[in-house]
C-alpha cells in the first residue's frame, strides 16, 4: 500500500513516522505490525490518493516472491485448489489475527476470511487479501484463472467498477459473510507450474518458519519504559533506549511492535504519566517539568502535554489544585459538622 501511495507521488514518510515505522521495517519478513496501526495508514494513504480501492490495486504491483515461501509453495501446487489450501494453512506467516477457511457450497469452493475470534475482518484488509490471491495466481500459475462470484459483507461502494476489474467476476455487497468462490472445475484445473516434491520441501520451510514466529516477551515494553524513566531528561530517544537495552534499533521497534504499541506510544506513556506526577507539585514550575522531560523548551511541551491529555499543563494543574481546595473544604465541614465523621475517617472513604 505505501510503495503503490509513493509511486503515485504520494509522501508516506510522515505516516510510517508517526507509526514508529520504517521502509526497512516494511521490507523485514519477520516483522509483525499490529492491525490497528496497518489500518490507520492505509486508510490515511486511500485518503492521500483519492482512492478508496487502492486496497485492490496495491496487490498487483507487488513482485512476485514478495510473499516470501507462500508465494513459492502456491506456485509449486499441482492444482488451483491445492494452492489455495496451502494459502489458507500458512496465512498465519502474513496475518495471525485472521483466519482463513475453505468451505464447500454445493458443488462450489469458497475461501471464507474472518478474524481469529470469528469476527467481522476490516472491509479494507478484506479487499486486499481477496484481491492478493487471485492477483498472485494470475501472476503465475493460471493466467487465465476464472472467479465464480465473490461475497463481501461491506456495502456497496459508490464506485464498484474497481472490483468488477481486479475480480472479473460477479461481486455481491451486504453478503452474510466474506467469500471468494471457484468452480469445482476451476477448483481442481492444473497449474502451469506444478512440483510435487518441492512443494513438500517448502511446505516443510513454511512449518518450520510458522513454529518459529518470536513471541516478545510481555514485560518487553514495561523495560522500555523503565529504560526511557531512567535516561530522563537526557537520552529518551529510541537510540539511546535501545543502547541502553542492549539492542539494536531496529530490534527494539521490533518487539515494541510485535507487543502491540510503539516506541512513540510507550515514550508518551511514561512522559505524560511522569508529567502529571510533577504538575502535582506547585513548587516545581511548569518549565522545570519540561526540562525534567527533556524537552528542549516549554512550549514543545505543552504542545505534548495537550496531545496526551486534551489540556493545557496550567489548566490541568488549576483543576488539580481546585479539586484539593474542594477536598480540604469538605474535610473541614465534616470535621465541625454535629454528628460528621472523624478526618481519619473521610481520608479513608476519600
Amino acid at each position: 500500500m505505501v510503495r503503490t501511495a509513493e509511486a503515485r507521488g504520494v509522501p508516506t514518510a510522515d505516516l510510517l513516522q508517526e507509526a514508529g515505522l520504517t521502509h526497512e521495517y516494511l521490507d523485514d519478513p519477520d516483522a509483525r505490525i499490529p492491525g490497528p496501526a496497518v489500518l490507520a495508514i492505509w486508510n490515511a494513504l486511500r485518503e492521500r490518493t483519492g482512492d478508496p480501492a487502492l486496497q485492490l490495486a496495491a496487490p498487483t504491483t507487488l513482485p512476485f516472491g514478495a510473499y516470501r515461501v507462500i508465494d513459492y509453495l502456491v506456485t509449486a501446487s499441482a492444482t488451483v485448489g491445492d494452492g489455495i489450501r496451502r494459502f489458507v494453512r500458512f496465512f498465519g506467516l502474513i496475518a495471525d489475527a485472521t483466519s482463513l477457511s475453505v468451505t464447500r457450497d454445493g458443488d462450489d469452493h469458497c475461501l471464507c476470511l474472518s478474524m481469529a475470534d470469528g469476527g467481522a475482518v476490516p472491509p479494507v484488509y478484506v479487499d486486499y487479501v481477496f484481491a492478493a490471491l487471485v492477483s498472485r495466481i494470475r501472476m503465475r500459475i493460471r493466467p487465465e484463472l476464472h472467479v465464480l462470484r465473490v461475497e463481501l459483507r461491506h456495502p456497496e461502494p459508490q464506485r464498484t467498477a474497481p472490483y468488477a476489474e481486479t475480480f472479473r467476476a460477479p461481486v455481491s455487497f451486504g453478503a452474510a459473510a466474506d467469500r471468494v468462490c471457484f468452480s469445482d472445475e476451476e477448483w481442481e484445473s492444473p497449474t502451469a507450474s506444478g512440483d510435487a516434491a518441492l512443494a513438500r520441501l517448502l511446505e516443510e520451510h513454511a512449518r518450520i518458519l510458522a513454529q518459529r514466529i518470536p513471541s516478545p516477551p510481555s514485560d518487553f515494553s514495561l523495560e522500555v519504559q523503565k529504560a526511557i524513566a531512567s535516561a530522563l531528561p537526557e537520552g529518551r530517544s529510541a537510540a539511546d533506549v535501545a543502547r541502553a537495552l542492549c539492542v539494536s534499533v531496529r530490534t527494539l521497534q521490533r518487539k515494541l511492535i510485535a507487543a502491540g504499541t510503539t516506541f512513540r506510544e510507550v515514550s508518551d506513556s511514561v512522559s505524560g504519566w511522569l508529567a502529571t506526577q510533577y504538575l502535582e507539585d506547585p513548587a516545581v514550575s511548569i518549565a522545570e517539568v519540561a526540562f525534567l522531560l527533556g524537552f528542549s523548551d516549554q512550549s514543545s511541551f505543552n504542545r505534548a502535554f495537550r496531545r496526551w491529555t486534551g489540556q493545557s499543563p496550567e489548566r490541568w494543574r488549576r483543576r488539580l489544585t481546585g479539586r484539593r481546595e474542594l477536598a480540604r473544604r469538605r474535610c473541614r465541614r465534616s470535621r465541625f459538622a454535629p454528628g460528621g465523621p472523624a478526618p481519619i475517617d473521610f481520608i479513608m472513604r476519600s
